[in-house]
């Protein structure tokens, strides 16, 4: 049965799950950078390899760590955090990634995703509330941005062709950066994915599409000082059944930033 009451809350408020990112160097000023590939606690991730049509995600090496209630519904229940800079931090869940996209074609490549796990923003298939970023796990080096990135998907109520887009993606971008599609008009989510075209070469290194829903946008200012996001400031959001939470930072600075806290699950 869901919580509906503050004291349901406490009741059902897990031993807290600790994060410690350490170092991690931005691509630019307000580009996301991913926390997956970044050593600490938890460690870092090794990129994933199941190939273009991806792998749905129930868990991987890498996450924060979240472990199913034994009966009725988790939450996001509150957020502790402090970073060495100004940034916002959104905690995440990893719903679906892919490999192998060859970084110098320039004509459409087929996915044909797998199908994503029911952790829509309903617990459903449908995508409602499912965003799509491309993630660097190794840096590229094409020479300028590039403005011509596409992705053709099938939106939240299964109408299929839609386009969306990247209008800049950084020249040389680090290992970490994260780039979001940006969905065709009136669409909120993303059921599945088709193609990708990259109209110019990124010339080298390796990325991903990721499927992924926000769970919580925590803005950290001013820095060195710590911030309790509690489960009203981060909306107390559903989390379903093999939630795979990761962590992305949208930075003030280019420079190194750790970023240190911990994550409130609560079950009931």
């Amino acid at each position: 049965m869901a919580i509906t009451t503050v004291d349901g809350i406490v009741a059902g408020l897990q031993a807290p799950q600790p994060f410690f990112k350490v170092g991690a160097t931005m691509e630019a000023i307000g580009v996301l950078h991913s926390l997956f590939y970044t050593t600490g606690v938890p460690g870092a991730a090794v990129a994933p390899t199941p190939g273009l049509a991806g792998a749905a995600l129930t868990t991987y090496s890498g996450q924060v760590p979240y472990t199913n209630p034994s009966s009725g519904n988790g939450y996001l229940a509150g957020v502790n955090v402090n970073a060495t800079l100004v940034g916002t931090l959104l905690v995440c869940d990893r719903l679906w990634h892919n490999s192998g996209f060859t970084q110098t074609t320039t004509t459409a490549e087929t996915v044909n995703s797998a199908a994503f796990p029911a952790r829509d923003k309903s617990g459903t298939t449908n995508g409602d509330g499912v965003l799509v970023g491309l993630e660097v796990s190794t840096a590229t080096t094409n020479a300028g941005a590039i403005t011509n990135t596409t992705m053709s998907y099938t939106d939240q109520g299964g109408t299929a062709g839609n386009t969306a887009t990247i209008t800049s993606f950084p020249a040389t971008a680090v290992a970490g950066t994260f780039v979001p599609f940006q969905l065709a008009a009136g669409n909120t989510g993303v059921r599945s994915i088709q193609t990708m075209t990259k109209g110019t070469s990124y010339a080298a290194g390796t990325m991903r599409l990721v499927a992924y829903r926000v769970l919580a946008t925590i803005p950290i200012n001013p820095a060195n000082a710590g911030l309790m996001a509690d489960y009203a400031s981060v909306g107390f959001p559903r989390l379903y059944d093999n939630t795979v939470p990761f962590l992305l930072w949208r930075p003030s600075a280019t420079t190194a930033v750790t970023v240190q806290g911990e994550i409130l699950y609560a079950h009931g």
